[in-house]
């Protein structure tokens, strides 16, 4: 009997899930619910919060500037005084599935200087978009 019941319960929690990707040509695939962002904190050379401004993001293989998309509109990318999102699950289709690299460029508030970081983010026909690689932190000054 409990048996039937996990069964049961396993079967309508990854068949709630299941996404079909027929208009974009991407296999069906049992996804989680999970709604994934990817973020940077601006920090100074001691570890200590520093205060990012014009900040960009750019797919270095289509050359387009990434926008980070919350749930029909666009995500207020700076989260606390140091804390950026870089994109989130409403971006998986600007990136491909194996993964592109993405420039991060910023200018510390305080000194002016500018500084470049890179990161691979893939994103596609998978279920959600991932950090292949790219640090936490960015290193502002």
């Amino acid at each position: 009997m409990y048996k039937c019941i996990f069964l049961f319960l396993l079967a309508a929690i990854f068949g709630g899930c299941k996404k079909h990707n027929q208009q974009t040509g991407c296999p069906s695939q049992t996804c989680t619910a999970e709604f994934v962002s990817l973020n940077v904190n601006f920090v100074n050379k001691d570890g200590l919060i520093a205060f990012g401004k014009n900040v960009t993001v750019i797919n270095l293989r289509t050359h387009e500037t990434i926008i980070a998309k919350g749930n029909g509109s666009p995500v207020v990318p700076t989260i606390g005084p140091n804390l950026y999102t870089i994109a989130t699950d409403n971006n998986k289709n600007e990136f491909s599935a194996e993964g592109d690299d993405v420039e991060l460029r910023a200018t510390d508030a305080v000194t002016n200087i500018t500084k470049t970081t890179l990161f691979k983010i893939s994103g596609g026909c998978n279920c959600h978009i991932a950090k292949i690689s790219g640090p936490d932190k960015m290193v502002l000054n």
